[in-house]
């Protein structure tokens, strides 16, 4: 009997989803046109807020129950698949996959499973603008919670969904009741090799221009310690073991060339042209020299190439990192090939709604902050987090713990982002308590 599905031979590196714009309520960021030489010729002049797409992965595990067994779970009311022949593994895969976009269907959405694309000759990107696909989760499996199940077997799934725009109100009433469904009516669960990804960029497809994308690379280089506290502290693949998500401030391009610099006089490292930028860092905290290097590291960049390059690691298992910005940096064949968005690759595995359109919310915030710079939104973001990079390297308030200050810390991001407390609060509460257990464990 095979306890787990995990065909390695079918890897399913097709593209995902679209490009999505950034911008904050109506407002738009035009491209200083010095500043394209170079770019990418497809990138837009004007980003507009209107124009953000967003797209989910949601990768999980799907028990089918093997026949003749009786189910380890009896208790649980929702329904569990007997597999038509547990021993074949394109049969489960098709069995699960099948049974899944036929739920989501039933939300009222278009569903297809890689299999029946592959059967005919369709290609994934065919459904980015309208469709969910179903198809394998490559790096999900079974760990010893899963395995104690016996008579289950595992099958790993990555739900996709259509390319929508984020600031359509119908966007997470969508995903909700897709989700909602998919919840009530399989018995999903999510573990530490599985994650939930978001693509943010614009719904015509083409590139953000240049001056957005490096104003979303300085932002996330700078908040990357407060937004990457939502991964569990305890997980096996907090150091992405299982999954390829590194951080940005350890192991881009840029990391290391802020290593390199430090040994440069400050009059040998150059400036940073952008107005909005350099507004932001205006006041009483001294920029710290480290942070002040990458900032212009990042602006020193003369095309889409070059700052895809700048904040994607050297090596493949470092290329995507947890701000996956290879798509633009286009060094292998899936980042030429794949949607030109940013992709957010580092929140846990999770089942849970709240939590996954809460952080699509943030992301989309994000990026709206950085093409719609007039609305104060990105210069509070990009203040909040220096604030936090300086209180890093400071003695601390030993009366708070590490938990209350890492969640006080997202909670305050946020805020300057603009977020809505009923879709942080959650992670705010998971941030606390994680850390919390964490010292405690």
């Amino acid at each position: 009997m095979a306890p787990f599905i995990h065909d390695d031979e079918q890897k399913f590196f097709l593209p995902t989803r679209e490009a999505q714009r950034t911008g904050g309520h109506g407002a738009e960021n035009r491209a200083d046109p010095d500043m394209l030489l170079g770019t990418d010729s497809r990138a837009a002049m004007l980003d507009r807020a209107e124009d953000i797409s967003v797209a989910l992965e949601w990768k999980l595990l799907l028990p089918l129950l093997a026949r003749g067994v009786k189910d380890p779970r009896p208790s649980d009311r929702r329904q569990v698949l007997e597999a038509q022949d547990e021993n074949d593994v394109q049969a489960c895969m098709e069995q699960a996959y099948g049974s899944i976009a036929q739920a989501i269907r039933k939300a009222g959405e278009t569903a297809v499973t890689m299999h029946s694309l592959l059967k005919d000759n369709l290609e994934e990107k065919d459904f980015w603008a309208s469709g969910w696909v179903v198809k394998k989760a490559n790096s999900a499996e079974p760990l010893e919670e899963e395995k104690s199940f016996s008579g289950y077997v595992w099958v790993p799934v990555e739900i996709c969904s259509p390319k929508m725009r984020f600031q359509d109100p119908e966007t997470q009433a969508r995903m909700q009741r897709v989700m909602d469904v998919l919840n009530s009516s399989h018995r999903l669960a999510a573990n530490c090799t599985c994650e939930v990804h978001i693509h943010l960029g614009r719904m015509d497809g083409r590139p953000w221009s240049l001056p957005t994308l490096k104003r979303l690379g300085t932002l996330l280089w700078l908040a990357e310690p407060t937004l990457r506290s939502i991964r569990d502290p305890r997980s096996p693949n907090f150091h992405n073991v299982y999954t390829w998500g590194f951080a940005m401030r350890r192991h881009s391009r840029l990391a290391r060339r802020v290593g390199e610099l430090a040994t440069l006089p400050s009059d040998e490292q150059g400036t940073i042209p952008e107005t909005h930028v350099l507004d932001a860092l205006q006041g009483p905290m001294a920029v710290p020299a480290e942070e002040r290097m990458a900032l212009i590291e990042i602006w020193k960049t003369a095309s889409h190439l070059e700052l895809g390059q700048l904040l994607s690691g050297p090596a493949k298992k470092t290329r995507r990192l947890g701000f996956n910005f290879s798509a633009f940096g286009e060094e292998d064949e899936r980042a030429r090939r794949n949607p030109r968005t940013v992709e957010f690759r580092m929140m846990d595995g999770s089942v849970r709604a709240d939590l996954i359109l809460g952080w699509l919310a943030i992301c989309g915030s994000i990026a709206q902050s950085a093409v719609s710079t007039s609305d104060g939104r990105f210069a509070a973001a990009i203040r909040t987090s220096l604030r936090q990079r300086i209180d890093e390297a400071t003695i601390r308030d030993t009366r708070e713990t590490v938990g209350h200050r890492r969640g006080r810390e997202f909670r305050e991001l946020m805020q300057a982002l603009g977020v809505a407390a009923e879709h942080y609060r959650g992670l705010e509460e998971k941030v606390t308590r994680e850390h919390c257990l964490h010292l405690c464990a």
